[in-house]
């Protein structure tokens, strides 16, 4: 199936001085959301209580997360959990409930929330109906390790990442790569933060394979520059990157189409931690879309222009 037609010669990197530009605006808007209003730090990440019930009954993730939403104990996440094989548990029922850290000068400590969970519990669904199976309290120092350690893997994979695509191509290729994949990732992370969505490890997860997931387009692109430049078709290095853009450009759009169809359904009929990374790969997917087109292979065309590169003779290609 051919979303566009063969021939299209769509001047892509033509204008890519005002992609940067825009690009530039926006990642800077994005590095500046962290300072302003800053990111609004899930219970991963500053500390809370987590809570493990066991109920007797069928019960529903919804229903819970009513009864304790009620109780007015700050951000909660709810993940519905399954027994190990150790406990041989029939028909379990099992929730991880985490609730934010309570401060002490209100007089609600972590022991006191996990009280207040157990009677709004048992005033929802009777005293007898569940079990507390655990009570554990993140501290605000392992919240702030997690935070180091989820900005350390992001930056560890867009560097292995440029690693492989430099040794796969050349070093202006990783260039183009890094450049697309950290815009891809600052521009997302920056739209998390404007908008105040919560911040947890699940984001952190879904940043690094929509990174991942980026990166497939891009490869794709390169590998038919490469194959075009070995062709030795005539032309400069800014049509034949043109007109590998253009000859990609069906499959990038028709691949990112099948996956945006699926994450939006995610998200329109999903809650919590779902719906949180859907929205990631819809936004990351938009991002990556433009990326792919716009910035990566206009990276590669830069950094040729600023090298003095100038084309080969026909039959003598550079390294791809």
């Amino acid at each position: 199936m051919e979303l566009i037609r063969p021939g299209t010669k769509i001047d892509f990197v033509g204008r890519r001085y005002l992609f940067f530009l825009i690009s530039s605006v926006v990642i800077a808007l994005g590095i500046l959301s962290f300072v302003w209003p800053g990111a609004n730090w899930g219970i991963d990440f500053k500390g809370g209580t987590e809570i493990r019930v066991r109920f007797k009954n069928q019960t529903s993730i919804g229903e819970v997360r009513k009864a304790v939403e009620e109780l007015n104990l700050g951000d909660t996440q709810i993940q519905n959990l399954q027994p190990t094989l150790a406990e041989k548990v029939k028909n379990p029922n099992d929730f991880l409930i985490r609730v934010e850290k309570l401060s002490k000068e209100s007089g609600k400590d972590a022991g006191h929330g996990s009280e207040l969970l157990e009677q709004g519990l048992a005033k929802k669904f009777g005293k007898d109906s569940f079990s507390l199976l655990a009570v554990n309290y993140v501290g605000p120092r392992v919240g702030k390790e997690l935070q180091t350690r989820g900005v350390e893997a992001l930056i560890l994979a867009l560097v292995g990442i440029m690693i492989y695509v430099g040794l796969r191509f050349e070093f202006a290729y990783g260039l183009g790569a890094i450049a697309s994949l950290a815009h891809d990732a600052i521009v997302t992370a920056g739209f998390y933060v404007l908008f105040q969505r919560e911040w947890s490890l699940s984001i952190i997860a879904a940043l690094l394979t929509m990174i991942g997931y980026s990166v497939n387009d891009t490869v794709v692109i390169y590998d038919r520059i490469r194959e075009n430049l070995r062709r030795a078709r005539k032309g400069t290095l800014h049509e034949i990157v043109n007109m590998s853009v253009n000859e990609t450009l069906s499959r990038t759009l028709l691949t990112n189409f099948t996956v945006m169809m699926v994450v939006v359904l995610l998200f329109v009929f999903n809650q919590g931690i779902i719906r949180d990374f859907s929205l990631v790969f819809i936004v990351g997917g938009i991002t990556g879309t433009y990326s792919t087109i716009y910035i990566a292979s206009s990276v590669v065309l830069l950094v040729h222009d600023l090298k003095g590169r100038k084309q080969p003779a026909k039959g003598k290609t550079p390294k791809p």
